[in-house]
């Protein structure tokens, strides 16, 4: 089995596990239930001089270079894992750990796709925080 991110771990686990999707939020708040409080994500982004809220704005600022169907399918998995951090509280770790308890997505209706869409697209951000010129150049945190 391939290596998954802490995060598109955590994002496929919570989804299968019947985490409700909270509806009316911005993708920065979104990504700051989802991300924020966790240690382990707080150190990793501060190995590269950066926070939850630089991450959290360049995924809002990011999210709108994704098609229609990208943009929906990593709102709602991120949505599900961060209403599963806040109802569970969970860490994102204890959260991956599930995974292999997970019998996929169907009762929230979230495809194998989607969260592949999900995962990918979080680690991109990830990696894209430390590039100069990448797509979080412009996205500020505020």
């Amino acid at each position: 089995m391939k290596r998954i991110s802490i995060l598109m771990g955590a994002c496929a686990a919570l989804a299968a596990c019947g985490m409700s999707n909270s509806a009316g939020a911005k993708p920065a708040a979104i990504c700051t239930a989802m991300l924020g409080g966790d240690a382990e994500v707080e150190a990793d982004l501060a190995e590269k001089d950066k926070t939850v809220a630089d991450y959290c704005a360049c995924y809002a600022t990011a999210l709108d270079q994704q098609s229609t169907d990208d943009r929906a399918a990593i709102l709602k998995v991120t949505q599900v894992l961060a209403d599963a951090r806040k109802e569970q509280n969970l860490s994102l770790k204890a959260a991956g750990n599930l995974i292999d308890n997970a019998e996929g997505g169907t009762a929230l209706d979230v495809s194998e796709a989607e969260f592949q869409t999900a995962g990918e697209y979080v680690e991109t951000i990830r990696e894209q925080l430390i590039v100069d010129d990448g797509l979080c150049a412009g996205a500020g945190a505020s």
